[in-house]
């Protein structure tokens, strides 16, 4: 399978960021972070880390990887117990990027929207496409015409 070419300055490359916070925070924290994904996707890209290990290598950066993972998990339980009382309720990851997050928390009655820029979901859709209740949409956030595609009457989340 060949690799997906990621372009330095390109929209895409500012998917590599968090996604590699992920992996290094896995790498180096396994009893505290698990995140198989990251490190699968990554395997996938053509890109040169190099510059990005070396930024999440100090200290200071190896805080900032397991920051992004601890967001990561933070959400994913405040999505779960929203779900708990709103079991078909939608949930929208805006800017979504390569985030995993849908696939963690879905229940199997909620519906997923993954929402951010047309370069970005064409990765996405390559590299995670969407499960049977989850849609990827191509959308600047600041136009609102997406709210009309996510359905409200059950619940929503936004992350």
């Amino acid at each position: 399978m060949d690799k997906y070419k990621i372009v330095p300055g390109s929209v895409q490359e500012t998917l590599t960021i968090p996604l590699y916070g992920r992996y290094v925070a896995q790498k180096e924290f396994p009893d505290l972070i698990y995140d198989p994904t990251a490190r699968q996707l990554i395997e996938r890209i053509d890109y040169d880390f190099d510059k990005v290990y070396r930024n999440l290598s100090s200290t200071f950066g190896l805080y900032g990887a397991l920051e992004v993972s601890q967001r990561e998990y933070d959400l994913e339980w405040e999505i779960k117990d929203y779900l708990k009382d709103h079991p078909q309720a939608s949930v929208v990851d805006m800017g979504c990027g390569l985030d995993n997050l849908f696939d963690r928390i879905d229940n199997g009655t909620c519906q997923g929207f993954n929402i951010d820029f047309e370069d970005v979901i064409n990765a996405r859709n390559e590299f995670l496409p969407p499960l049977p209740n989850e849609k990827n949409l191509v959308y600047d956030l600041n136009d609102t015409a997406w709210f009309e595609e996510i359905p409200h009457d059950k619940g929503v989340i936004f992350v």
